[in-house]
């Protein structure tokens, strides 16, 4: 019984544990800055902004940095600070891309052509050669 006050701590701790990590926004929207205001942030950073959209609560920003870099980034949208930001390798865009097309051709149902391998006993344009008794 000793031990109540440790499991108690512990049972606290994990529980307060996701809070820490969260990433939401939390702002009322008559605080939020307009979407204008966003763009000429991003502007002022020397991001090329690709996209913006709403996530969790936050602006989420898709776009290059001032060296070219692809990243996401998600900013408060009363405060327009960052509150993370993820860059992003070229070679992860093109696979991402790559796994994207490929998702695309197997939903309008198109699979890639096969070619069997060559077959001695069966040869396109040849009579079968064998006989069946």
């Amino acid at each position: 019984m000793k031990q109540t006050p440790f499991f108690l701590a512990l049972c606290v701790a994990l529980a307060s544990a996701p809070a820490l990590a969260d990433d939401d926004c939390e702002v009322p929207a008559k605080q939020w800055q307009s979407r204008d205001a966003v763009l000429q942030h991003a502007n002022r950073q020397g991001w090329q902004v690709q996209r913006i959209k709403i996530d969790d609560g936050c602006y989420e920003i898709r776009g290059r940095d001032d060296k070219g870099r692809a990243f996401k980034a998600k900013l408060d949208p009363q405060t327009l600070q960052v509150v993370k930001m993820k860059l992003r390798d070229d070679d992860d865009d093109h696979e991402r891309k790559r796994r994207r097309e490929s998702d695309s051709t197997k939903s309008q149902g198109t699979t890639p052509s096969i070619t069997p391998p060559p077959n001695p006993v069966l040869t396109p344009g040849t009579t079968p050669r064998g006989q069946v008794e």
